[in-house]
């Protein structure tokens, strides 16, 4: 599976749920760090997403997965260290708990050598 396929969804959740925290609790830094970090995501997905169709590589490709596993360490950090000191699930442990298991798949992903070069299937 490749990366793309996880960081865009990924990348919508954290938006939604910066969005979320500002509509329920007036939390602007919620918006902010959710409109930037989601923001972060979806521009590393779709940059991954276009590197793949043009055959993999390049500067783009590697910038997108630098981008996608510092937004998921951040993350995990800040959201797990909230949940330490609060003991609250929502939003820090779902937050910490969804960017740990995606952090583990972009590890898992860089480890075994990225997403696999785009094949197109010519049309006969």
């Amino acid at each position: 599976m490749e990366d793309f396929y996880v960081t865009i969804p990924y990348g919508l959740v954290v938006l939604a749920g910066g969005v979320a925290g500002y509509l329920k609790r007036g939390s602007a830094a919620s918006l902010a760090a959710g409109v930037g970090f989601g923001a972060a995501l979806l521009l590393a997905g779709a940059l991954s997403a276009w590197a793949f169709a043009h055959g993999g590589g390049g500067a783009g490709a590697v910038f997108g997965t630098v981008l996608q596993i510092v937004c998921a360490v951040v993350l995990t950090v800040v959201m797990g260290v909230r949940y330490v000191k609060t003991r609250k699930i929502m939003p820090a442990g779902i937050i910490a708990a969804i960017s740990a298991i995606v952090l583990i798949f972009y590890v898992y992903k860089v480890s075994t050598g990225g997403n696999k070069v785009y094949i197109p299937v010519s049309a006969e």
